[in-house]
């Protein structure tokens, strides 16, 4: 998974992935896993239950946490995470003032924010790393690079930040 690639897992990373969906990208980043670990969460029951199902040897490795669960809910400890993602949230381009918020308070010193979004066919990558850009300079993260891949199958963008 392209996005997967972009985080550059390192075998000791504390990673949060916000709206995890079916956990598709769990098996992907518990591979690269050593004394690290993954906290999935997801404010769909039903998306939590599908990601248990097909993650269960990794839950089962204490190497992913999988919790139903919103962002916003502030159930998480301060400064726990090196590196925080999400894929296709669409409140970050819209009024992301309570998560980017709550996003700062998670990450730790050093940590690395990726935002990730492929946008609905007919509109432009660029149009929404404007807005996601906006936004994250509002909220004071430093945009460190901005990756896109515009190939049909992909068409994403990646904007990585830290905590000015």
């Amino acid at each position: 998974m392209w996005a997967v690639g972009l985080l550059d897992v390192r075998p000791d990373d504390v990673i949060l992935e916000i709206g995890c969906g079916y956990g598709h990208s769990i098996p992907l980043i518990c591979e690269k896993l050593d004394t690290g670990h993954l906290t999935a969460i997801d404010r769909s029951e039903k998306m939590t239950a599908a990601a248990r199902k097909a993650n269960a040897a990794y839950l089962e490795s204490g190497r992913v946490e999988l919790l139903h669960q919103d962002l916003l809910d502030r159930a998480l400890p301060a400064g726990r995470f090196d590196k925080i993602f999400l894929y296709n949230i669409n409140v970050f381009w819209m009024d992301p003032a309570a998560e980017l918020h709550e996003v700062r308070r998670l990450l730790g010193r050093g940590g690395k924010f990726y935002l990730f979004h492929q946008p609905p066919p007919g509109l432009e990558v660029d149009e929404y790393i404007e807005a996601f850009a906006a936004n994250l300079d509002r909220f004071g993260f430093r945009q460190e690079r901005t990756v896109t891949d515009k190939t049909p199958e992909i068409r994403s963008l990646c904007i990585i930040s830290s905590c000015g």
